[in-house]
């Protein structure tokens, strides 16, 4: 029985006896039992005593959310039309019909909720023996966001459209300071307005196609003017809130569409507006075990704060933290701090350089043979060995610019018959290796054969859920804006990959 001042209506969390149509080994009742051991008591009490129609349960809005990601990540269109034709949503639904905009709220409004989804299917895995921690590998990927690159703007265009808003405004409160209160028989203010407004849109564009000079502006910003017919006062505020993106943006230039987007280079070497997607994943049975959305177009500063989260999720399913498991990842994160903060916290990481990056993409090494990456490291004697076969002992180590250099060098060269080639116009070939000492040591231990296989691990660890993603959940370009609303939206496609994983394995042990 539901009482009259519970705004949540309880018999919705149980769903309807539809069991025997369903069969046994269906994921929708592995969704149920996911979302059973979540507590969304504190969300569903946001709703108590409040008037109005009862509210859906948390729960119930959450299982028809896990249940879409687990079938490769629905819109909220398709799980409402799902609730009312696909027998395994109805069962979770308890044949409530929740509106697509209920289902999209939920996903705006209940982060936390989402994010304590994520961590549960690490608990589930963790309890099926499914996570070792023996080894985990960091990868990150660019992802489009919701925008095109001709949605372009910057400050100087910012400005000229504030300005002629502005005057629009100032000119339409002078007329009405003139004219007063409009009489009866008159025309209705809002038309006049609004013819008013694209007359000075139109005068806009026709002397924006005589400017040449910097003041002229993009088709973009003369479409956001023609939005800004009815309500030129909203348009304001949001240039308002555009100015200050860009101020916060490295770059001098922001999406109208996305303002948290950044301009990102694709692999196809093309300039889009797009976020960077980071995960971390444990080898054992490829459980994503953090994940979440920069900003930043490289990888340069994202080990720090995804070690961190990792710690973070795992510390709520271990007593004690893993120490000194394997950690890999690639030239990207190969940073100074990243090295050294590696080593402060007694992680065996496997960091690639730019000589086992490029010797892995198979890039012709020998169009240039004599460059630093054709030459062998031996650290047992600290040498390089040139493709000739002359060693290069240790010289000289000194600081510049605060960072150690260390310089290895030959009086061979001299008597040497690629002299020409290899040494140019000096007397002989000169090797450095510059970086902390945290870094230097990372590439000498890349250089050995023990390590380099150990890495090699990494490929099928890290790449395959973003495969998986992209390729199966048809993650190609985010559906929401906003680097919030995004995070939320990718995080829900990585639990869809740990759902899927979890509950394939399980399946495998009980058949």
């Amino acid at each position: 029985m539901v009482l009259k001042d519970d705004n949540i209506n309880q018999t919705m969390l149980v769903p309807l006896d539809l069991r025997n149509l369903i069969p046994e080994d269906h994921p929708c009742y592995f969704i149920k039992n996911v979302v059973d051991l979540i507590d969304c008591s504190k969300a569903n009490q946001e709703f108590r005593g409040k008037p109005g129609e009862f509210a859906y349960p948390r729960e119930l809005l959450l299982r028809l959310v896990l249940m879409s990601v687990f079938d490769g990540g629905l819109s909220s269109r398709e799980i409402e039309r799902k609730t009312r034709t696909d027998i395994a949503y109805m069962y979770l639904a308890a044949m409530e019909k929740p509106s697509y905009r209920t289902i999209a709220r939920f996903k705006v409004n209940y982060v936390d909720l989402i994010d304590e989804a994520f961590k549960t299917t690490i608990k589930i895995a963790k309890e099926n023996d499914l996570i070792k921690i023996h080894h985990v590998s960091l990868d990150g990927t660019k992802i489009k966001a919701k925008t095109s690159i001709n949605k372009l703007t910057d400050e100087n265009q910012i400005k000229i459209m504030k300005a002629h808003l502005k005057k629009s405004i100032e000119l339409d409160q002078e007329e009405d300071k003139e004219l007063g209160d409009e009489s009866g028989n008159s025309v209705p203010k809002s038309l006049t307005d609004k013819e008013k407004f694209k007359k000075t849109v139109k005068e806009i564009q026709k002397s924006s196609k005589n400017n040449r000079n910097k003041d002229k502006l993009r088709s973009s910003s003369l479409n956001l003017l023609k939005q800004a017919e009815k309500n030129p006062e909203k348009a304001l505020k949001k240039l308002d809130k555009l100015e200050e993106k860009v101020k916060e943006s490295p770059k001098d230039a922001i999406s109208l569409n996305d303002p948290d987007a950044r301009l990102m280079k694709n692999k196809k070497g093309k300039w889009e507006w797009d976020y960077n997607a980071q995960i971390i994943v444990d080898e054992y049975k490829g459980i994503i075990l953090s994940s979440y959305i920069t900003q930043n177009p490289t990888d340069h500063f994202e080990l720090i704060p995804s070690i961190e989260q990792l710690e973070s999720n795992l510390s709520e399913i271990y007593d004690e933290l893993p120490s000194n498991f394997q950690f890999s990842a690639d030239n990207g994160y190969s940073t100074d701090e990243n090295t050294t903060y590696l080593e402060e916290k007694g992680l065996d990481g496997y960091i690639s350089t730019r000589k086992l990056s490029r010797k892995e993409k198979k890039y012709n090494l020998w169009e240039n043979p004599f460059q630093k990456d054709n030459f062998t490291y031996d650290a047992e004697i600290e040498t390089y060995i040139c493709p000739l076969g002359e060693i290069l002992y240790r010289r000289r180590t000194y600081e510049y610019e605060n960072k150690q250099r260390i310089t290895y060098w030959t009086n061979e060269c001299k008597n040497c018959v690629m002299k020409e080639i290899c040494c140019d116009k000096k007397n002989y070939r000169t090797i450095q290796d510059y970086g902390n000492p945290s870094k230097i040591r990372m590439q000498r231990k890349m250089e050995t054969d023990w390590a380099q296989k150990i890495y090699k691990k990494r490929s099928k660890t890290a790449e395959l859920p973003f495969a998986h993603i992209k390729q199966n959940m048809k993650l190609h370009e985010f559906t929401t804006t906003g680097i919030k609303n995004t995070n939320t939206e990718f995080k829900l496609y990585t639990i869809g990959h740990n759902l899927k994983r979890i509950y394939n394995e399980i399946n495998t042990k009980n058949n």
